[in-house]
């Protein structure tokens, strides 16, 4: 796989690792964009992958610093990184998978699968955690999170510290993010499917549209072209803290890179996987009880960058920060992948920076 080369003659070449196609950007707008990047992230720090793609062809593909600053290792833009609650999409279209199955409904009550959880006298339904409308506090903010953080918990138990929280609202009265309801739809895929979350996505949605650096991430299982993580200190970059991955769960644990992502993206476009018509459910705003929209779909922000429609979403973990956005009209896709979890600017900001460029 090749990194971005820019080269004379007023055009940048790049090798698009997920068509295997070679197309040319014009040299302003790739050029400008390194310009942008190399700004922020430089060769002996910890570093970012940025991957641009117009149309599913790749326009601009390259990494940036380092992938272990101890062993002096430099990121490719082919590695993996965590990527944080960009795994949300994933979980998403899973719970969306079974629903074409028939295997579960969106309008179902959670209790259904999941009978033991206490909703504390409210409906909740499987859309609700979809859409951050489900009132559960979220469990990465509650004041014991970081007592647990480094703990290997068990689905059972992440449930039963979530569900001692009353609720914050009644269901569908309010949007508030929440990783405790992407928990719980991770659950329910287990119960619905007889798998575990991590197989499930294996089987049914990584193998079959052939991610192969996109995995369930764990401390321990040996994962091809894994990238450290670290926070910035005021004496430099730290290893990341700890982080049980039974913590983040469906809510946030995979790792993946660029190329997969844009792959991913690819496939959305194409309409494989699911039928077109639950792709567009997922990525239009829900509408709360007193008809306002949310601006959240399932497992993606439906908002406007640079006055265009945009699906966008992020995620920050121990260690790491990345970003996703698609434009789908214009038929851009950003994707941003960073092993650190104090960048500045944040991935965000940097993703709509490059979209400023695209679309100037």
């Amino acid at each position: 796989m090749l990194a971005l080369n820019l080269g004379f003659g007023g055009t940048v070449l790049a090798q698009d690792a997920a068509a295997n196609n070679t197309v040319a950007a014009p040299a302003p707008v790739a050029a400008d964009i390194d310009k942008l990047m190399s700004r922020y992230f430089k060769a002996d720090r910890p570093g970012a992958i940025v991957l641009v793609t117009k149309d599913g062809n790749t326009i601009f593909r390259k990494a940036y610093g380092m992938a272990n600053l101890e062993q002096q290792i430099a990121l490719q833009p082919e590695m993996a990184l965590r990527i944080g609650s960009i795994t949300k999409q994933f979980t998403a279209a899973a719970i969306m998978l079974l629903a074409e199955q028939g295997k579960l409904s969106l309008a179902d009550d959670i209790t259904k699968y999941l009978p033991a959880y206490a909703t504390h006298g409210s409906t909740i339904t499987i859309e609700n955690l979809l859409t951050h409308t489900a009132g559960i506090k979220n469990y990465t903010a509650l004041p014991k999170f970081p007592s647990i953080a480094r703990t290997d918990m068990t689905v059972a138990q992440m449930l039963q510290l979530i569900q001692s929280e009353a609720l914050e609202f009644r269901p569908g009265e309010r949007f508030a993010y929440s990783n405790s309801g992407y928990f719980l739809l991770g659950a329910i895929i287990e119960q619905v499917s007889g798998s575990s979350y991590a197989s499930f996505m294996e089987k049914n949605i990584f193998a079959p549209l052939q991610l192969q650096h996109t995995f369930y991430d764990s401390n321990v299982r040996v994962i091809p072209s894994r990238v450290e993580g670290y926070s910035k200190t005021r004496h430099g970059f730290d290893n990341a803290e700890f982080l049980s991955l039974s913590i983040p769960y469906a809510a946030g644990a995979l790792r993946s890179s660029v190329d997969d992502l844009a792959r991913w993206n690819g496939a959305i476009v194409a309409g494989k996987l699911l039928r077109p018509e639950s792709w567009k459910r997922m990525m239009s705003s829900s509408i709360l009880s007193n008809g306002k929209p949310t601006g959240y779909g399932y497992g993606w922000f439906v908002r406007k960058i640079q006055g265009r429609d945009a699906i966008e979403h992020g995620g920050d973990i121990n260690g790491f920060s990345g970003d996703t956005v698609r434009f789908p009209a214009e038929g851009y896709y950003i994707a941003i992948l960073v092993n650190s979890d104090t960048q500045e600017p944040d991935t965000q900001t940097l993703a709509e920076k490059i979209a400023a460029l695209l679309l100037r």
